[in-house]
């Protein structure tokens, strides 16, 4: 393994638990969101979306890295979004 991939692969694993952490606060939200609203939970649900895109900015801007920012971003908020209207699926099949 060679020393560019070596930092290739440092870089990887040090922005996964970022993502892992912001994909958990959109599970949490989602889920209270669904266990506890149901009234106007549309919009719950985008305020669930918009508490995970928040997170997801701050976590990532700090990595003070400026390469592949906005795919890092694009992707945690795109994850965040489809855990989210998962949970909402399972919520609203199983009531």
């Amino acid at each position: 393994m060679s020393a560019s991939e070596t930092t290739e692969a440092a870089k990887v694993s040090w922005h996964l638990p970022r993502l892992i952490i912001a994909w958990a606060v959109a599970a949490v939200f989602g889920t209270l969101v669904t266990l506890f609203v149901h009234e106007s939970r549309f919009q719950w649900l985008a305020l669930a979306v918009g508490v995970s895109t928040l997170v997801t900015f701050a976590l990532q801007l700090g990595t003070a890295q400026r390469e592949g920012f906005i795919s890092r971003l694009a992707f945690s908020i795109s994850g965040s979004v489809v855990i989210i209207a998962f949970i909402d699926v399972v919520g609203t099949l199983i009531n």
